[in-house]
């Protein structure tokens, strides 16, 4: 559930073993492309997980954007309920990777309270149908391109795409005698690797695995807040590459994507990190390559809570999520504390890089909290119970 983001300073073209121009982004937990809306820059979220492409309210003031049509609708997402919004209708031009496109809706959305202050929208599917997406995670290149190109060395997966969605097939393997067979969700506006959907998690009782990490996020999402666990599963399958020692999760919430009986759960980031990936979405097929990364373990949560960085808006990071029973909630940390500081550093002062590994190594943490006026310390040791 982490939520932490990092800055996308630029964009450059690659040439790779693929035989294609790519595009420098930025991958950190969530796939960040440099692009204009309106002509004003702007970070998109790139988010398969998204049927439509949304613009960020603040970045919506801020920067001035005009526009004359707009509407009501509601929308959901991995929260567990649904949300008002606003919708620009045909109005909102997006370069991307050099090419235009003029979205036919753009929901405005409260992005940065969910995802942190350098995202300032969501690149969603409906824009790219009949594109062949390229991604190199490994060294954060990605290219849209009109046509399949090279494919040597890649197993070719099929895949259902449908009504701006892309399902996969998918195989999880809890435990010996619990094996969970169905379509996935790709959904690369996930920072996870496998969340299972609270249906799944109610019908193999996966409640009763020992051991969990039980969590609860004020801001999971659009629709607002969202309940699971953690554990570890002993593999996922999709196609013929198998995962093994998965740490991987299920939901609790009564509503929205998690919710929902169309797939048996989402596949995030943390799984298709360990890949070359082409998506042709035209062909309805999807081409896999291990990289380097494909064998690396799984590790389980430590930390204890979950940060937004609301840093250059707000001057703070924002705790977002708890585990339960974990020494930060043991320690008094609540949802919505605002950190000032961690272990004497403040937090507008960590740098964006920096945060990728800030954590790393660390036994003991103090966080300076501003809490309803008043400025508190919280101290715990860092050492989480792992899965």
């Amino acid at each position: 559930m982490k939520k932490t983001l990092l800055f996308l300073t630029a964009v450059f073209c690659f040439s790779t073993l693929m035989g294609q121009q790519m595009n420098k982004i930025l991958y950190y937990s969530h796939l960040y492309l440099e692009s204009k809306v309106n002509g004003k820059t702007a970070r998109l979220v790139f988010d398969t997980g998204s049927p439509y492409t949304c613009i960020d309210s603040i970045f919506v003031a801020d920067s001035n954007l005009q526009y004359s049509r707009i509407v009501e609708g509601r929308m959901g997402g991995a929260g567990n309920s649904q949300e008002t919004v606003r919708v620009i209708v045909n109005e909102l031009t997006y370069t991307v990777s050099g090419q235009e496109y003029v979205s036919d809706i753009s929901p405005i959305i409260q992005l940065k309270p969910i995802v942190g202050d350098y995202a300032d929208g969501i690149l969603g599917i409906d824009n790219l149908d009949g594109k062949v997406i390229t991604i190199d995670y490994l060294n954060e290149l990605m290219a849209f391109e009109d046509q399949l190109g090279h494919t040597e060395g890649f197993t070719s997966i099929p895949i259902r795409y449908e009504n701006r969605r892309i399902y996969v097939p998918l195989t999880v393997t809890i435990s010996e005698g619990i094996i969970i067979e169905g379509e996935g969700l790709m959904d690369l506006g996930s920072s996870g690797s496998v969340e299972l959907t609270s249906l799944v998690a109610q019908k193999y009782a996966l409640t009763n695995i020992t051991p969990q990490i039980r969590f609860f996020t004020a801001v999971g999402g659009i629709g607002g807040a969202a309940t699971g666990s953690d554990f570890r599963a002993k593999s996922a399958s999709v196609g013929g590459f198998t995962l093994n020692d998965i740490v991987m999760g299920f939901s609790n919430n009564t509503g929205g994507a998690l919710a929902s009986r169309e797939y048996i759960g989402i596949v995030g980031n943390d799984f298709w990190e360990r890949f070359d990936m082409i998506i042709d979405l035209l062909g309805s097929r999807l081409f896999l390559r291990p990289n380097t990364k494909f064998n690396a373990p799984f590790e389980s949560p430590v930390r204890g809570f979950s940060y937004t960085d609301r840093s250059r808006t707000l001057g703070y990071w924002i705790v977002n999520g708890l585990a339960e029973n974990s020494n930060a909630e043991k320690a008094g940390l609540r949802n919505g504390d605002r950190i000032a500081a961690v272990n004497g550093r403040d937090v507008k002062g960590i740098s964006l890089e920096e945060r990728k590994t800030f954590f790393d190594g660390m036994t003991e943490i103090t966080l300076t909290i501003q809490r309803d006026h008043e400025t508190v310390e919280i101290s715990f040791p860092f050492d989480e119970p792992k899965l």
